[in-house]
């Protein structure tokens, strides 16, 4: 791995961790302060975070340039690929391979990443 990779993706690695504080502070406040169940609050707490993850990846994963909206765009649909594939490979892995879960688990925590880090940085923040 080159240098500049390894710094860029140390700065996808720390932006991903600062997301996920600001999604389980939020998720929190909805269940504590307003009294949303726990399913809902996930929700809510993740479309939260999705555009503060938005803006660390573009200004400091990518430091992308260009139209804001359409990248923003792209970039939900790749939270949306990494939603579908955090439930896929479980269901792949646990129940049709019937693999112990944390198998399961472990995949999805490596994979998702990875898959949306490449698309992020071939198709959200593009350099054209």
């Amino acid at each position: 791995m080159s240098p500049a990779l390894l710094r860029r993706f140390s700065r996808f690695t720390l932006v991903g961790i600062a997301n996920a504080l600001v999604y389980a502070a939020a998720t929190r406040l909805y269940v504590d302060v307003w009294g949303v169940n726990a399913a809902v609050a996930g929700g809510l707490g993740y479309a939260t975070a999705v555009p503060i993850a938005f803006l660390g990846h573009r200004g400091l994963t990518f430091q992308a340039q260009g139209a804001l909206w359409p990248q923003f765009v792209r970039f939900v649909a790749t939270h949306f690929l990494g939603f579908v594939l955090a439930a896929a490979i479980p269901w792949l892995v646990c129940d049709l391979l019937g693999w112990p879960l944390w198998v399961g688990i472990g995949i999805t925590i490596l994979m998702v990443p990875v898959a949306t880090y490449v698309v992020m940085d071939r198709w959200v923040f593009t350099k054209s």
